[in-house]
């Protein structure tokens, strides 16, 4: 029995400190140190282990509860980045809210579906114009847009009322790529990439900025998804591809955000709104850089745990986000379910002011 408590005493303290060492994720860059930003993916799994841990050593009688509980108290902090409760996602009335200002951020991966075929491209377009329909946004922010199909999207847009519109590939009369459909005017355009476009837009004689972006991806194939699952199943190897993919594009998401992002956000003299797929979750060092900036509307007014990668692949959690600088006051914020793509749109209301 006491070999027993001597080892589960051992796996408590290396839970413990995991738990600890998601702590310096948000603010240790990856070119620094990889290891704090590879733990940040296993927040939640180490936060459950430990609340096991504290149960374990009561149920005991021992003290030794004192090291997982320690660690929870100081990681809790983080709990709100993956669950929110009282938030409000039901629109306001656009007449008690003269200022406000609606988005869409979606990234609709070719309208190929969850399940990426193809062949569902004209179905999932004609759903995604109904959505669009219903919910009726002001602004659109999409990724991996494509126009190309039965269904002549960029028409049924313009007839939706999107007549401002630009991508980040292509041309203003065939957009594709990162892409901002608009019903206010759009009075600046710069693409910054090939995945980034910044506007300026116009609502009621008051300009502010919208930065849409979709940050370089994981691009984890059924290889890298069958290491996964190995992993999870306790096989640890020595070398491993999908680790390597995932380290490079942590550090391709530190790169982006200092020498393109960052500038942008701090130069800026106008309201700001950044919204995207930004293929990071919300207790990574990029993450963190944002919020020093800007505030995140799910943090706002989510509710629930807001997950919104619908994919096979990786990462399952939420990575789509909407930001907004100060001027900007959140007052609703949903996660809409819906089988268009391998993402769900996050759509969300903001009041613009003066």
């Amino acid at each position: 029995m006491k070999i027993f408590r001597i080892i589960l005493l051992v796996i408590n303290v290396l839970l413990a400190v995991g738990l600890l060492l998601t702590t310096l994720a948000p603010t240790v860059a990856p070119s620094r140190s990889i290891l704090p930003s590879l733990l940040a993916f296993g927040y939640l799994p180490l936060l459950v282990s430990n609340v096991v841990m504290v149960v374990l050593w009561l149920v005991m009688g021992k003290w030794h509860f004192v090291w997982s509980a320690a660690a929870i108290a100081v990681r809790w902090s983080f709990v709100g980045l993956f669950l929110q409760v009282g938030g409000e996602s039901k629109v306001p009335d656009r007449n008690e809210h003269p200022q406000m200002v609606s988005v869409m951020s979606y990234n609709v991966h070719s309208f190929h579906g969850q399940a990426d075929r193809a062949s569902q491209t004209d179905t999932n377009a004609a759903a995604f114009i109904e959505l669009v329909r219903d919910n009726n946004p002001d602004v659109l922010c999409l990724m991996e847009y494509s126009s190309g199909n039965k269904v002549r999207l960029t028409d049924s847009l313009i007839s939706l009322g999107y007549k401002h519109y630009h991508g980040a590939h292509g041309s203003n009369t065939s957009p594709s790529g990162t892409v901002v459909f608009s019903k206010l005017p759009i009075t600046y355009v710069k693409r910054i990439d090939h995945n980034m476009l910044l506007v300026e837009l116009m609502h009621d004689n008051q300009n502010f900025r919208l930065c849409c972006v979709h940050l370089d991806s994981y691009a984890l194939d059924a290889t890298d998804r069958e290491e996964i699952e190995q992993l999870l199943h306790g096989e640890v190897k020595t070398e491993s591809r999908t680790l390597d993919k995932v380290k490079e594009t942590i550090r391709k998401h530190e790169s982006e955000w200092e020498e393109k992002l960052e500038p942008i956000i701090s130069e800026s003299s106008l309201p700001m709104l950044l919204a995207g797929d930004f293929n990071d979750i919300p207790s990574s060092w990029l993450y963190g850089q944002v919020t020093k900036h800007l505030d995140d509307t799910y943090r706002d007014q989510g509710m629930g745990i807001g997950r919104t990668y619908n994919g096979n692949g990786f990462p399952h959690f939420r990575i789509d986000y909407v930001f907004h600088s100060k001027e900007f006051t959140t007052l609703s914020h949903k996660r809409i379910k819906t089988s268009i793509s391998d993402h769900y749109p996050v759509m969300t209301s903001l009041e613009l002011g003066k």
